[in-house]
């Protein structure tokens, strides 16, 4: 791996870490604090009277993890360049 590609690298790792956390803050802890269960094939939240709740972001949750990854990934690789004096 070339040494100018790692900060790349961990700058998409870290992106990945942060949308796995705000998914799971946005739509799972919702869903269990609302006494349901959260089903991960389907994206929905079950609740138990057996009514499925969906998320009022669910249609641009797609848009946004797209430009949070990128923003985050951009933003960690940049600072890892600077701090290091890695050059481009």
């Amino acid at each position: 791996m070339k040494k100018n590609s790692i900060p790349l690298f961990i700058g998409v790792i870290v992106s990945f870490i942060a949308i796995w956390f705000v998914n799971d803050v946005l739509l799972v802890e919702q869903c269990l604090d609302n006494s349901g269960s959260f089903n991960y094939s389907k994206g929905e939240c079950l609740l138990q009277n057996g009514d499925v709740k969906t998320s009022a972001l669910g249609n641009y949750l797609i848009a946004i993890y797209f430009f949070m990854g990128i923003l985050i990934s951009l933003f960690v690789s940049f600072s890892i360049r600077k701090i290091f004096k890695i050059e481009q």
